[in-house]
């Protein structure tokens, strides 16, 4: 389902006529630290925001509510596996970055708007049970019998605990959030609604599952030396497809110092690591959990499309044209061996460009290939151990959250987004508008796979099993894991009063 606001080539659009006339003006964005500076007051008072693209809408439009609460506390807790930027899209201080000075400018908005003050509580630790920092706050307020917290960030193994155990409103009937708004993601809001509940979503309010989406990024020299074509069309023509993606990586395989040992000192056509695996899976249009048209949730790994897509890429994963760089040798870092151009195409999320973006590497976006060419769209999937989504403590005062929740997701459609593209994506780390092209086709098309929240069966476990020990046999795999995701497939729905 397409996102109905603003297309990144709008924004890009938009971001260069700013710039322009930012040029004739002579009051540009001075370039330095870690994004755009923007100028500020003495004191710190912002007097020019980041670029507030109005988002364009087709149907309804943000409505402020009637209500101030003069200086009330608003408590966000945020939790997440992964520390830094990414994981808090809340608090910041005016920094006079450009990504910083928009979440800043928006929490100001949302308070200004609704006489509230913003706390935001964050902490961060690994985790791959569910039980880490966001379980164990919200279980001790369901002990105490209240909350601490208006809304949460949390990370999403420990929302699919919480969701389960009955401590997370239901966002549908949140008074005064209206999921429908552009501003709320409607792939996530129809897919993470189980028996019609969704305990949590995303959307512009939050940045952090657009950092830990999956894209491949391709490196345009290797590609112009080996008479690749234009990678760009062979998507928007619907033939960027697995087994093109394949025999393209094949091409590139040179042993560089002439050892006759493939490491990280060689050249490769494809740089990977374990979980995108899981990723490809989901490229290809299948799922662990897949809900019906009830919201009744399903076991639907087992076709022969993602046993024929899991033997394909593990075969190719093993071949010497690719390397797994959780699992190499050779002593150079996977981020310094895609700088060198030591690889054409490489398997990460958005939070990785950075890396990129002060070098000479010249390179592409493009989403994950699609299994064939009858695949409708391409899918894309986003980090299960790094990702957070929004969610609200089912012991919060309801009407209140709901309104500061909705203040919040427009102003960060007005103002928050947009920065993200500039700072982010437009102009830094992505050098050409084809890119931001594919970016559109990136972010609409992003698929949540309820299984692996929930962790059903310990399925994506087995997938990444597979791929370190070269294991192809996805049917008899599956057949072992099969009965233990059937229990807590049934114990899933008994939680949600499914029959």
């Amino acid at each position: 389902m397409m996102k109905k606001h603003t297309s990144l080539r709008m924004i890009c659009t938009l971001l260069l006529c700013t710039m322009l006339v930012s040029f004739v003006s002579c009051t540009g964005p001075v370039p330095g630290g870690d994004g755009e500076k923007t100028p500020t007051s003495t004191g710190g008072n912002v007097t020019s925001a980041p670029i507030t693209t109005e988002p364009v809408t087709t149907e309804k439009e943000y409505v402020a509510p009637d209500v101030f609460y003069d200086s009330a506390d608003y408590t966000i807790l945020v939790t997440g596996n992964p520390a830094g930027t990414a994981a808090n899209p809340f608090a910041y201080s005016d920094t006079q970055l450009v990504l910083d000075n928009a979440v800043y400018m928006r929490n100001i908005a949302v308070e200004e708007e609704l006489g509230i003050t913003l706390n935001v509580i964050y902490e961060t630790a690994s985790n791959n049970e569910g039980n880490g920092p966001g379980t164990k706050k919200l279980q001790a307020d369901s002990t105490a019998g209240e909350s601490n917290y208006d809304s949460c960030l949390i990370a999403a193994y420990d929302l699919g605990v919480l969701a389960q155990q009955g401590m997370l409103a239901d966002l549908s009937k949140v008074s005064h959030i209206d999921l429908d708004m552009d501003y709320w993601d409607q792939n996530a809001k129809d897919q993470l609604a189980i028996n019609n509940k969704l305990f949590f979503t995303t959307g512009d309010i939050s940045y952090n599952d657009k950092e830990y989406t999956f894209a491949v990024l391709f490196n345009k020299t290797i590609a112009k030396e080996e008479a690749l074509g234009n990678l760009y069309d062979l998507v928007r023509e619907g033939k960027w497809t697995f087994d093109t993606f394949a025999e393209m990586a094949r091409k590139v395989t040179v042993d560089l110092n002439g050892d006759d040992i493939m490491d990280s000192r060689d050249k490769y056509g494809l740089e990977l690591w374990d979980d995108t695996i899981l990723y490809m899976v989901t490229g290809a249009g299948q799922k662990i959990l897949t809900l019906d048209e009830d919201g009744v949730p399903e076991l639907t790994l087992n076709t022969e499309i993602t046993a024929n897509i899991v033997e394909k890429y593990i075969k190719l994963a093993s071949e010497s044209c690719s390397i797994n760089f959780q699992h190499m040798s050779g002593g150079v870092s996977w981020i310094n061996m895609y700088i060198n151009g030591q690889a054409l195409f490489l398997l990460e999320y958005f939070k990785a460009l950075p890396s990129f973006r002060d070098t000479d590497l010249d390179y592409g976006l493009l989403p994950f290939p699609k299994y064939d060419e009858a695949q409708e769209s391409h899918q894309s999937g986003m980090s299960a151990w790094h990702v957070s989504f929004y969610c609200i403590p089912d012991l919060s005062d309801l009407e209140y959250s709901g309104i500061v929740s909705e203040s919040l997701a427009y102003h960060s459609e007005r103002l928050v987004t947009p920065a993200y593209y500039e700072r982010n994506l437009v102009g830094r780390q992505i050098k050409d508008l084809e890119s931001a092209d594919m970016l559109d086709i990136i972010f609409d098309n992003r698929t949540y796979d309820l299984g692996l929240y929930y962790r059903t069966g310990d399925l994506s476990s087995m997938l990444l099993n597979m791929l370190r020990t070269g294991n192809t046999a996805f049917a008899s795999r599956y057949q072992a894991y099969h009965p233990r995701a059937e229990h807590q497939l049934k114990e899933l729905k008994q939680s949600f009063n499914i029959e």
